[in-house]
This record gives C-alpha cells, structure tokens and sequence, in this order.
C-alpha cells in the first residue's frame, strides 16, 4: 500500500514539474490590438492589423507612447478571404500573429454591403480572434481609422473600446451579431464609426466618435441610421445608460428649456395575437432628474411636473416612432427583435404563419408606444 502511496506521489511531481510543451514566449508573438477589414477590387479583402509596440507602450504622455502614436504601427495585406489575407501578412511579420488580444473589429462599408458573414464565420471559428471584441462599421475605408493617432490613450483601439463601454452609443460585441444572424425574426445592428475633425491650436485634429448605427438586412448592410435616428433604437434595447433629453417649453407658459437627466429606463416589447393579426405594444418607463432649468416654470408646484412629464413622454414617443418607421418604411428590417418576441410568445402562430414570410409582413406590423416618465428630483433652486 505503502509502495503504491509513493508511485503516485511520483507521479503527481512529475506531471507538476513538466513545462507547457506549446508555449509562446511574449517576445515571439506580434500582438494585434485592433482589426480593419475594407473590400477592393475583384472582390479582393484588404485586411489591416494594428500591432502593439510593447516597449513603446505606457501612460499616455509617457515618454514613448501615449499621444504620439507610436505604440502600434499597421500592417496590412490582401487576399480572397480573411484567413488568406492574414497568412499573406504572416509571412511578413517576423513575429507570430497572436488576435487574442484584440478589442476592436472594424469593417468598411464596401465589405459590409457585399455581406459579412464569411467575416463573422472566421472570428468565431478560429480559435484566437475574441468572441466579445466590440464590432464597428464605418462609411468610409477601416484602413483608414485603424492606423489614427489616439488623442488620450496610447492604443487608438484602446480609446475605441472606453467609447463603447461608455454606452452612449450602440454596444455590440461579436458574439452580439453572430446571435443575431442566427436569430429568426431579428436583424443585425451595429455601432457606426467615424473620425470627426477638431480645431486645437489653429490645427485640425481627428478624433473617435460612435454616432448612429448600420442597418442589417441578413448579412448585407441595408443602410444607416444617425445620432437622432438611433436613439428609439437605444431606448427599446434597454441600453440608454445615460442621457440628456430638453425639452422646450412654449411661449405662452414663458418660454425657456428645461433639461432633465436620464437615470433609469426600461422597456418591453408586448406582442398580441388577435383575429388573425398581430400587433406590437411598446412599454417605455422612465425615471429622471431636472439638472436645469431655464425658463420662469416653477418646479416646486405639482402641475408644473405633470406638464414635463406629459412632454417628455411624447418626446420619447417621437423618437421611438422615428426610429421603428426607418426600420419598417426605409430598411424593412427588424433591428428590434418584434418578430422574436412573437415566437417567444406564440411560438405555434410564429412557425405556422409567419416565419417564412416575417419579411413581407414586418413593414405592415402595427406598433403602438406607450410611455411613462417619472421626474423624481428638481434640484436644490426653485
């Protein structure tokens, strides 16, 4: 028994003290922080990779990195799919790719209207690119905003991922537009991105911006929606983190504006099922704080609130018709979800009528809003 006790001691070292027989050593590995993927001619993938300097690497203003974007450089290269084009740029990099560590995935608008689920297909199938990188498209090439010089961090890619974890704007990982390919009865949607121009000491400077979304019909891009347009869209997501809405006030109770803080939202999609025909009831409640008031309305008295919220409830209202007539009239997509919740809901009526046919039937759906504001706070002046 004994003998036996000390076999397996001996063993046990053994299997501590053996090395991991594939590992990588840091200095061997170039390490992707950020990936552009932009179409060419001949329907030719021009894939670009930001590259991760590590010794130039530090504290923004750090001597090295941080404003002068040097911490990363770009490589890019061509091929007829991605994976072609990432081996052609291996075997240019004396270092080996390693995409774990990438935050950003962005892709040209070009590429987006030709279709992205190849694209999809190999940041899932392959087992280095991160599920719950954030995904981005933009107008223009991605090239082109990939190798720009941040402003506050020292990875460009770095500054895109604080943007999107801000939630101002839409929020979609990967992992995001995947499921929603693959969902019956909702379309993909994802954050547009941009370089915006800035004046800075008589100079023009570009900085990030997430404003407005791309509009998915299946895989294809369908179009694009702005800053105003996209904000029902943030609304009915659950995903208005945070916000401002003013609300003017009419000159006959004197004119002004009042601004109310958003600190809490939630919304439901209700589907019914009744002779024959379904409709779509969107609940939106709300809970805000008057962070100002400029206008002669005295907020202390109770009819005053009521006429806020009264006001800001149609504005709400406004702003999520705006966003579900672009997505029915414009695209015909169902960037929503209406078509999900009604299996969810009736899954028989869902696989018997509409599935096959939820394309045709989206644009005519009747959708009815419904909100509730409750001003919570006025501040500490009258």
């Amino acid at each position: 028994m004994k003998a036996i006790r000390r076999l397996l001691l001996l063993s046990m070292t053994i299997i501590m003290l053996t090395g991991c027989w594939n590992r990588i050593e840091i200095n061997d590995v170039g390490i992707i922080t950020a990936i552009g993927l932009d179409l060419l001619k001949g329907d030719r993938i021009l894939l670009s990779l930001q590259v991760a300097v590590p010794s130039k690497l530090g504290p923004t203003g750090a001597s090295g990195g941080g404003s002068n974007g040097k911490g990363t450089f770009v490589i890019s290269d061509t091929g007829s799919t991605v994976s072609e084009a990432y081996r052609n740029i291996q075997v240019k990099m004396s270092r080996r790719i390693f995409f774990s560590q990438s935050r950003v995935l962005l892709i040209g608008s070009e590429l987006a209207k030709k279709g992205v689920y190849h694209i999809i297909d190999f940041h899932t199938r392959y087992q280095e690119p991160r599920i719950n990188s954030f995904i981005m498209f933009t107008k223009g090439k991605a090239f082109n905003i990939i190798k720009s010089t941040p402003n506050f961090e020292s990875v460009s890619s770095e500054e895109t991922k604080e943007l999107a974890k801000l939630g101002i704007g839409l929020k979609i990982t990967v992992m995001d537009f995947y499921n929603m390919l693959l969902t019956d009865g909702l379309e993909p949607i994802a954050p547009k991105f941009s370089l915006e121009s800035r004046e800075l000491k008589n100079k023009s400077k570009k900085i990030q911006a997430i404003k407005g979304a791309a509009v998915f019909k299946n895989d294809k891009l369908a179009g694009w929606m702005d800053e105003e347009e996209i904000r029902g869209v943030l609304w009915l997501r659950n995903e208005i983190q945070e916000g401002v809405i003013t609300i003017k006030i009419p000159e006959e109770n004197g004119g002004g504006k009042v601004s109310l803080d958003i600190e809490r939202t939630e919304a439901k999609i209700i589907p019914a099922h009744r002779k024959g025909e379904v409709i779509v009831t969107l609940i939106v409640n709300g809970e805000m704080t008057i962070i100002e008031n400029y206008s002669k309305l005295n907020l202390t008295e109770q009819k005053v609130l009521e006429f806020l919220q009264k006001n800001i409830e149609k504005k709400i209202n406004e702003r999520i018709r705006l966003s579900v007539d672009i997505a029915q009239k414009q695209y015909q997509s169902d960037i929503f979800g209406f078509g999900q919740e009604i299996y969810k809901k009736y899954p028989k009526e869902w696989n018997s009528h509409y599935k096959n046919k939820w394309e045709q039937e989206f644009p005519h759906l009747d959708v009815s809003i419904n909100s509730h504001v409750s001003v919570r706070r006025i501040g500490l002046t009258k």
